[in-house]
């Protein structure tokens, strides 16, 4: 390993694992000098913001808030192209009587309550969100309905106690048709332009640990069993539902993403016309020429 050390976030969630497991656990290597720091989105959004991280994977709304300041990885990111079982609105009500009442929602994410507003604007449920630190189950003793992310919308999923939900990513693809783009991978831009090669090292190390837990899915869904009291058969179709393609199609899903929320006072004004797909795979110059297209298109917009 060479280099000065990666300070990488990982979130801290079951979606990430098929992507940092045998990184993690020292089962492939690399050549980067990487320190893990573990948190929820929102955790990770700040500390990168603030320099306590030098690359993360994040919420896709913090990359589309910050452009100038993120590069994205080529190729990895978390999606989903339907239904997710993560990300969900629950209740013990159906969903059509929650029309203009106050929804809790979950402080661990920063795209889904976003993602919500939008989907309950495209129902016309207009409907009131309220951040909380409260957790499932506790919240709905607070709140009609709650939007759950992450390990706890799995474990609401997997209630038998009459708990009704709405799963916001296969609403969203039966909204646009498109996929949808929950976190991606990115490094500050800073860091990229000293060592252009940096973003290219991080893409062929998250890959290969990638790489490494789709080939070895049995031996995955095992140790997520060891933390999680989740049958085996419902982690496996939780993970077939996720895609972590960074590919033409995602780069559309987030696209559109960022045009209704910019519609909707979400995003500046712009921001849409400002997001270049990065064709890295045919380009003769990788990941580089990544980092100078994005630096194209910034410079562009600012004129």
């Amino acid at each position: 390993m060479t280099g000065p050390v990666l300070r990488l976030g990982d979130i801290q969630f079951l979606n990430s694992w098929p992507v940092t497991y045998a990184l993690q656990k020292g089962i492939v290597e690399t050549n980067l000098r990487l320190q893990w720091i573990s948190g929820p989105p929102a955790e990770l959004n700040r500390r990168l913001l603030t320099g306590e991280l030098d690359a993360s994977a994040v919420s896709s709304l913090l990359y589309l808030r910050h452009l100038d300041e993120l590069v994205p990885v080529p190729s990895l990111c978390i999606r989903s192209d339907s239904g997710v079982h993560s990300v969900l609105v629950v209740s013990y009500q159906p969903l059509t009587t929650l029309k203009g009442r106050t929804i809790g929602v979950s402080n661990q994410g920063a795209t889904t309550p976003v993602l919500l507003k939008l989907l309950s604007n495209q129902r016309q449920l207009k409907i009131n969100l309220e951040v909380t630190p409260l957790r499932y189950p506790e919240i709905l003793k607070e709140y009609p309905a709650a939007l759950l992310i992450g390990d706890e919308a799995l474990q609401a999923s997997q209630s038998a106690d009459g708990l009704q939900w709405w799963d916001l990513g296969e609403a969203w693809t039966r909204w646009t048709h498109q996929p949808f783009v929950y976190a991606l991978w990115v490094v500050r831009r800073p860091l990229v332009e000293k060592d252009p090669e940096l973003l290219e090292r991080l893409r062929q190390t998250l890959e290969t640990s990638q790489g490494w837990g789709r080939a070895h899915e049995r031996e995955l869904i095992g140790a997520m069993r060891k933390e999680f009291p989740f049958e085996a058969t419902f982690l496996r179709r939780y993970l077939n539902d996720l895609s972590y393609q960074l590919d033409a199609k995602a780069w559309e899903g987030l696209t559109r993403f960022a045009k209704e929320a910019e519609a909707i006072g979400e995003l500046p004004k712009g921001t849409t016309r400002r997001i270049r797909f990065p064709n890295v795979i045919s380009s003769p110059g990788g990941a580089r020429d990544l980092v100078f297209k994005s630096e194209i298109s910034r410079l562009s917009a600012s004129k």
